[in-house]
């Protein structure tokens, strides 16, 4: 019997891994995922489970694939997750992506040791070195301001863009925390409930009154909206309404600093690495301010 893949994704909001079996160790995956508060965390720790077992034996997330691997004795179980990262290093996977899978690897059988149900671990296999960025700079504030000339604001999504765009730059907000957002997260006087990374419950920032007017006419321009809906929504025809995505933000900060002629590789994260230290510069390093 095989479980999905997308039921080893998401073990919270579909209880296939719990439910379809007695077995100790889909239970034990779906607990493991269970307990991870991120649900970037929880997505990222499925998809390392289940490529560890795609990649090693050809075959998708199962009862008799788990109970075969946490079975295993302790040189047995080292040198397939030695075998694993050779394949993600095979691969060309970045260094930072094969710690990831290796970090779930690891978290899982430490898991699935303190609950009894295998008798090894992986201490033994160690994570790759992450190389510094050879450029950590961001943008300078003149080429932000370029990037919010080109969003045609006469527009509805021209008028969305730009809201996205002040929330990147004026709150240092990350792509996923804007994804998050409903249209109830935002209060008209200036406040914005996000939920940080990491975080289970939603704390309120300070919005900038540019960006509070540029979401309040974005609302104004959508028109039809109930407090449980997105706040940022897609605007295709065959996704109207739909929650927007983090790639989708990322495509946008691409196209907007090609087209305001920034001649480095610019991203969300850039963004907001720009914008801390723009405000670091203004305010003469008081973190406070």
């Amino acid at each position: 019997m095989v479980v999905s893949v997308n039921a080893a994704l998401q073990p919270v909001e579909e209880s296939s891994l719990a439910s379809t079996t007695s077995s100790p160790s889909i239970d034990i995956l779906a607990d493991f995922l269970r307990l991870k508060i991120s649900a970037n965390t929880k997505r990222n720790y499925g998809k390392a489970i289940t490529d560890f077992c795609q990649r090693i034996y050809n075959s998708d997330v199962s009862i008799s694939l788990l109970t075969k691997f946490l079975g295993l004795s302790q040189p047995e179980a080292v040198y397939q997750a030695l075998q694993y990262r050779q394949q993600l290093i095979e691969a060309k996977l970045a260094p930072s992506t094969i710690n990831v899978r290796l970090s779930a690897l690891k978290s899982f059988v430490d898991y699935a040791r303190q609950a009894q149900q295998c008798s090894f671990n992986l201490a033994d296999v160690s994570c790759l070195k992450v190389e510094s960025y050879g450029d950590t700079t961001g943008i300078a504030v003149a080429g932000f301001k370029e990037m919010l000339q080109i969003p045609d604001r006469s527009t509805i999504k021209g008028i969305r863009d730009y809201a996205i765009l002040r929330l990147l730059w004026d709150n240092a907000l990350r792509r996923n925390e804007i994804c998050s957002l409903d249209v109830g997260d935002f209060d008209k006087s200036g406040r914005l409930s996000i939920l940080g990374k990491g975080k289970i419950q939603k704390s309120q920032i300070d919005l900038s009154p540019a960006t509070t007017i540029a979401i309040s006419q974005w609302l104004t321009a959508r028109d039809n909206y109930q407090a449980s809906d997105p706040l940022f929504s897609s605007l295709d025809r065959r996704s109207k309404g739909h929650r927007l995505d983090g790639s989708t933000i990322y495509r946008l900060v691409r196209e907007f600093s090609a087209a305001a002629g920034i001649d480095k590789v610019v991203s969300p994260h850039r963004i907001r690495h720009s914008a801390i230290t723009a405000y670091l510069d203004a305010s003469d390093g008081n973190i406070r301010v």
